[in-house]
């Protein structure tokens, strides 16, 4: 594509309004200057019900990634027996695909069985140095959640303050061994960071971004418990305490249908990185949609993130594939009906062609397609025919609608072309 984006690409790919760009509403915002996508299909994505990847699959899907869509950063497991194979695996193709890619593995170890503890953490950092990935600690911010760990470790009985200040330890310990390891990029996730003590939200921040954290991202851990705003607000807030050079980024779930939006709020408070997966999947109802979040980045706020945009919905029915998660058909922007036009009075304005998509769908990779339903008309009937290489006579197309109608009502579904071109015939031989 021309790789137009923003102010630049507005009627000529995108019908965004110009208006996402005055000067008054970007003054609300604490845009950062770039923003960095981290595709975590590798490891939330195995996190999707009934999914099992081997090691092919695993190398499959980073190919897609790296030399498809160009993602500069991926993240996989690495607290899994299996994850050590498939980081191995990942990172001889990264090695030898002839890009730049920056790497993570996520361990949260101290908080699971069998251990509960920071021996526990060290060794999954030793898998992980062995496998040559960069590394994202999952460590508990808010009071709630480091009451719950601390009762599977038998330490329950402890204050507050004191598991708070026991958290900070173990994270400045996990830092400095895994910089030891020779672990070039060790990156934070704070967990339940929505509910949270603020104060000690920003404190426990500095601290690790002095401990030379590379990343802190804020991970919401489920989602659908705050407006978008309180998203932005509270990344001003940590952003004016933690240090310039580590940059900061947004985990955010999908339970309530709010991931994107979240994580695009949190751009407007100085994120500078986003966590995100092919399709969105994840655990439950997934977590950020790739797809949806580059369009609004490159689109309405105008960074580049060096994704290849037209390759946005191959890459999705790719891994849909790989996965065996059928992709939904009114996934936005890269579904099947992402840019069916179903309703005659649509079809009617060829000359304002973002009058009811926002976006060219070539710009993501789709098709423009002519749908029909009980709104169906003379300008779609015409359109889709000459797709088809047919022609409808005025006198035919009144009969050809009740057709179509009729047809419909009983298959339930639309009708394929052949269908659709049989019937053409059958009512031209009548008409």
């Amino acid at each position: 594509m021309s790789g137009l984006r923003g102010q630049a690409a507005i009627n000529k790919l995108t019908g965004a309004t110009p208006a996402n760009f005055a000067p008054e509403l970007r003054a609300q915002m604490s845009l950062p200057s770039k923003v960095v996508l981290n595709d975590i299909t590798l490891r939330e994505g195995r996190q999707f019900e009934g999914t099992i990847l081997t090691t092919d699959e695993c190398v499959r899907i980073a190919d897609c990634l790296v030399n498809d869509l160009n993602m500069p950063m991926i993240q996989m497991g690495g607290y899994k027996p299996r994850d050590r194979a498939f980081m191995k695996a990942v990172r001889k193709f990264l090695d030898t695909c002839g890009r730049k890619v920056r790497t993570e593995a996520m361990t949260s170890a101290h908080q699971n069985s069998p251990d509960f503890n920071v021996k526990q953490l060290l060794g999954t950092l030793d898998i992980i140095a062995d496998g040559g990935f960069g590394t994202v600690l999952c460590i508990a911010s808010s009071d709630t959640f480091l009451r719950a760990c601390a009762e599977h470790r038998g330490e329950g009985h402890l204050s507050v303050e004191d598991l708070r200040q026991q958290e900070i330890d173990t994270t400045l310990e996990a830092i400095r061994y895994a910089r030891e390891k020779g672990i070039a990029e060790v990156n934070v996730n704070f967990q339940d960071f929505l509910r949270a003590d603020l104060d000690f939200l920003k404190k426990f921040s500095k601290i690790v971004g002095e401990a030379g954290a590379d990343t802190i991202v804020l991970d919401d851990f489920g989602g659908g418990i705050a407006l978008p705003l309180l998203y932005k607000e509270i990344f001003k807030a940590v952003r004016k305490v933690t240090p310039a050079k580590t940059a900061l980024g947004i985990h955010a779930h999908n339970h309530a249908g709010m991931a994107v939006a979240a994580a695009l709020s949190s751009v407007e408070g100085g994120c500078e990185m986003i966590t995100v997966g092919v399709n969105g999947y994840g655990e439950g109802t997934g977590h950020v949609n790739l797809a949806e979040t580059v369009y609004h980045l490159e689109a309405l706020y105008g960074f580049d993130t060096g994704i290849n945009m037209e390759q946005l919905r191959p890459a999705s029915v790719l891994i849909a594939d790989i996965m065996k998660h059928p992709l939904s058909k009114v996934a936005p922007l890269v579904g099947d009906d992402a840019f069916v036009v179903m309703h005659d009075k649509h079809h009617q304005y060829p000359e304002l062609p973002f009058m009811f998509v926002p976006v060219k769908p070539e710009y993501v990779g789709n098709k423009f397609r002519v749908g029909f339903s009980e709104w169906a008309g003379p300008f779609g009937l015409r359109l889709h025919a000459r797709t088809l290489g047919e022609a409808v006579r005025d006198e035919q197309i009144a009969p050809m609608l009740e057709a179509m109608t009729e047809e419909m009502q009983w298959r339930k579904r639309p009708l394929t072309d052949d269908e659709f071109r049989h019937l053409l015939h059958t009512v031209s031989d009548k008409h």
